[in-house]
């Protein structure tokens, strides 16, 4: 079973593959084949944690975990247009059928948004890049859209982490307060819980 936590306390111990580490659990949680079955979102965001206390800036590790991201995106897109006649006899798909129903469903009602925006659900985003490619979707269009969205989607998950790791640094050193940081973290709460509320409403407006 894969255990977030020991890769975790190997990588404290071992800061200098910390770069590579966030580049491989960004590649697995986008790479069709393998983020369907070991989530690595979680784990994005604990190694942004940890790059805060090395030398790597806030904007490279927003790029790593781009590059990753992106590259898991379109090497599943060319799978899924290479596979697209026997995808459903494949593993993991042929033991599991309801993914790529649920993906073909999801880009079926929304199309190029749905590319996008599925990006940030975590079921359903390893699925949509293969899901596109076996649907045949074009190559450029693709392109296109993915540029963006692992971009916005690499901010969005590893910002918070590397943010949060500095302010942890600096609260053990003595240079913020503690109130400080707990009025911080109610209002990222806030921030979320209301987001959350809307695309919830959203949805349920759409079904």
């Amino acid at each position: 079973m894969f255990d977030v936590g020991t890769v975790t306390l190997w990588l404290q111990e071992n800061p200098d593959w910390i770069a590579v580490g966030l580049f491989a659990a960004a590649f697995v949680e986008s790479f069709a084949l393998i983020g369907v079955v070991i989530p690595g979102v979680v784990l994005v965001g604990v190694i942004s944690g940890l790059a805060a206390s090395t030398d790597l800036t806030i904007l490279e590790v927003v790029l790593i975990a781009y590059i990753a991201s992106f590259l898991a995106d379109s090497s599943s897109f060319l799978i899924g247009r290479s596979i697209s006649k026997k995808i459903d006899h494949i593993w993991p798909f042929n033991s599991h059928p309801s993914w790529l129903k649920q993906g073909r469903s999801f880009f079926m009602k929304y199309g190029t948004l749905g590319l996008f925006f599925g990006k940030f659900i975590g079921p359903i985003r390893p699925l949509m890049p293969i899901t596109a490619g076996s649907l045949e979707m074009n190559t450029k269009k693709f392109i296109f859209i993915d540029l963006f969205s692992s971009f916005l989607w690499a901010l969005l998950y590893t910002v918070p982490g590397y943010l949060g790791g500095k302010t942890l640094l600096a609260v053990l050193e003595g240079e913020i307060s503690n109130s400080f940081v707990i009025s911080s973290i109610a209002l990222l709460i806030a921030v979320i819980l209301i987001f959350i509320i809307v695309k919830t409403r959203k949805v349920r407006n759409n079904d």
